[in-house]
């Protein structure tokens, strides 16, 4: 996703093969659902990864802070359009 106003990158990755519901050129706004976190690439649970830049090349991308108004989850915390789900314990 790309900020047009400010030329920052906000990359998406281990996305849900076949989950994205916009399309490039698209404007969306905050809340706005875009794909599905998935278990793609090389990991061993569904997870999102975010990360902000400040170009496409990411060989010579600079990362950029990134923040969320009501913080950051909590670790294994499930995260959605529903309503908040506990953490399981053990």
């Amino acid at each position: 996703m790309q900020d047009s106003f400010s030329g920052q990158y906000v990359a998406l990755c281990h996305l849900r093969q076949g989950s994205i519901r916009v399309r490039v050129g698209q404007s969306i706004q905050a809340g706005t659902a875009v794909a599905q976190f998935g278990n793609s690439g090389n990991s061993t649970e569904p997870h999102v990864h975010v990360q902000a830049v400040d170009s496409l090349d990411f060989a010579q991308a600079v990362g950029l802070p990134l923040s969320f108004p009501d913080g950051l989850p909590r670790n294994g915390q499930i995260v959605g359009d529903g309503p908040e789900r506990p953490v399981p314990s053990g």
